[in-house]
């Protein structure tokens, strides 16, 4: 009985191609079980490195060198799942996804590969330098006044919109900033002239958290009269009604910028002194969608005290001086600036 049963397997070895009996020379595929015969085997099968004899139809071909394989030995790129062999393919250096030369993408900053995904979520993607412009060059102006923002946005949102915006100078990852997606971005110097085109810019930014850990800081062209300790009595001068319609939040929230006199170094200060050609102010909250009306107020405001100090040389000015201006000046900005949005909002 053994020996026959043998007999009806081996009757059994057809050629899988030209469909003869095998005989006893038959080859099997390794990966479908499929005979061939003698003849069939030398064209129409291949042997892989590891030794394995695969049929035509069960062998993989490298996409990227055209080497062929058994399916123990091939790999897949995970994102299109062409063939790959042992020695060619990337690995994604954030999620580790095997990758063809199709679907990498190469970061020029690092020197790094990545998945398409991930290319677009690793630190350099979300990193730009800024390069920034004189808005006055060409046209020299004697008290050349300049404001930049630095927004940062905690949480999804927009990137595109402002990445290519003409105001924005540049972009980086903030560590104060803990939800996916958020980005700090460093506006250009600006003049007046350009606030209605950076508020219309904020305008546009929504984000999917309440961006309780963001700020708005303000930078503003430094001269040699324009002192921290003269900001700090005119932020000090401020209540608190004028500080929120300002978005100043050194009264309510001095987490990140406390307003102390003679502290004017660091990153938990109101007043940031250490910058080579601008004053920062810290005080400011976030710029966004909800508080967006409230920039035209604080531009015009640090403007008016800017032009005020600029008149008199240190030290002629008086604490009580500084403080009646601040509040005049205050209040001027953030009436002018309710009554141009009424008008906006009749029309």
């Amino acid at each position: 009985m053994t020996g026959n049963n043998h007999d009806i397997q081996r009757d059994d070895r057809r050629c899988r191609h030209c469909e003869r009996q095998s005989g006893e020379c038959a080859v099997r595929c390794r990966d479908c079980d499929g005979w061939l015969c003698e003849d069939c085997a030398g064209t129409k099968t291949i042997e892989c490195g590891c030794g394995n004899t695969v049929c035509d139809d069960c062998a993989r071909t490298c996409n990227e060198c055209g080497s062929r394989m058994c399916g123990d030995c091939a790999y897949y790129c995970e994102h299109c799942e062409h063939s790959l062999c042992e020695d060619c393919g990337y690995r994604c250096r954030m999620c580790d996804d095997r990758l063809c030369s199709d679907c990498q993408e190469y970061c020029e900053q690092c020197g790094e590969r990545y998945c398409p995904y991930c290319c677009e979520r690793h630190a350099c993607a979300n990193t730009q330098d800024p390069c920034y412009r004189d808005p006055y060059e060409g046209r020299p102006v004697r008290e050349p006044f300049t404001f930049g923002l630095e927004i940062e946005v905690d949480g999804n949102h927009d990137t595109d919109m402002l990445r290519n915006h003409r105001l924005i100078a540049g972009w980086c990852p903030d560590g104060s900033l803990h939800h996916d997606g958020s980005l700090e971005y460093q506006s250009e110097p600006m003049t007046m002239s350009q606030l209605t085109e950076i508020r219309r810019l904020v305008e546009r930014i929504a984000t999917d958290t309440d961006n309780t850990l963001s700020g708005g800081h303000m930078h503003i062209s430094r001269t040699g009269r324009q002192t921290p300790a003269r900001w700090y009595w005119a932020l000090e001068a401020l209540d608190g009604t004028q500080c929120e319609a300002l978005n100043m939040r050194h009264m309510t929230d001095t987490r990140w910028c406390e307003l102390i006199h003679g502290d004017y170094c660091g990153k938990d200060t109101a007043i940031n002194d250490t910058h080579r050609h601008t004053i920062e102010f810290r005080t400011f909250g976030p710029w966004h969608h909800d508080t967006a009306g409230r920039l035209d107020a604080a531009v015009h405001y640090m403007h008016a005290m800017w032009r005020f100090f600029q008149k008199f040389p240190v030290p002629k000015l008086k604490t009580r001086d500084i403080q009646a201006m601040s509040r005049v000046a205050a209040t001027q900005a953030i009436n002018d600036t309710n009554a141009t949005t009424a008008g906006r909002r009749r029309i």
